[in-house]
């Protein structure tokens, strides 16, 4: 019977530390000693199971820094009008919302300029963390003018989608929306709710909804640079 190379070996150990987050993801590998002294082996063996680890996208290796553990990513498309949570649902991938806060708020002039509202006009704001199973991917603060809304239910937001929400109560059909994309990094307390350790860039996502030519959704997200994707086909 022939035996298993103690390359293979080492991979195996590794993918199986991968997923099972002895190594957690977007974090560095131990140093190279290390591992050779953990499993037995010399540093060539051990260079061969990091190639084939990454052959197989489990880990990245960035020069002078080391070899990482290859994120998971949620690849979203943006080909046309989508919602978080039901691109998220055709995937079988549980979602959940944690409301960080939620209160009425009188525009000021960021929000005039932003929603060209009026002087006086009052939004709820709504600041959630969303996650994919139990991974924070955004930080999303939604404004909806209360002249078309007038009530939020937290609760049945907090178990579902906001757009399900407005469908259904308020017959909410967004007709377009348009998207501004740029990168940021984060803000100290941003990082801590989604859980980003060092510095990973993340998305700063502006969304504008109508329902005809009236604005029925401002939201502004702080994404995840380290595990969302958005993907667009051009034909």
């Amino acid at each position: 019977m022939k035996s298993i190379p103690l390359y293979t070996e080492v991979y195996n150990k590794i993918r199986e530390g991968i997923r099972n987050g002895e190594y957690p993801e977007s974090t560095p590998l131990p140093a190279e000693r290390f591992l050779c002294e953990k499993y037995h082996v010399s540093r060539s063996t051990l260079r061969t199971a990091l190639m084939l680890l990454n052959k197989e996208g489990l880990v990245y290796t960035v020069a002078g820094a080391g070899t990482f553990v290859q994120p998971t990513y949620f690849i979203q498309p943006v080909n046309q009008l989508y919602s978080f949570a039901d691109t998220l649902k055709k995937e079988n991938i549980s979602i959940k919302n944690d409301i960080v806060s939620y209160n009425l708020v009188c525009a000021d002039q960021t929000l005039i300029r932003k929603t060209k509202c009026r002087e006086g006009s009052v939004f709820h704001k709504l600041v959630r963390l969303r996650y994919a199973g139990e991974c924070p991917l955004m930080l999303e603060a939604s404004h909806l003018p209360q002249s078309r809304f007038d009530h939020i239910d937290l609760n049945e937001i907090t178990n579902g989608s906001m757009y399900e929400f407005l469908r259904k109560n308020y017959r909410f059909i967004p007709g377009r929306a348009t998207e501004q994309f740029r990168p940021v990094m984060p803000l100290p307390h941003e990082k801590e709710l989604l859980q980003i350790y060092g510095s990973i860039p993340c998305m700063l996502l502006e969304r504008f909804t109508y329902e005809g030519d009236r604005l029925a959704e401002y939201t502004r997200s702080i994404v995840r640079g380290d595990k969302y994707i958005f993907s667009v086909d051009l034909e």
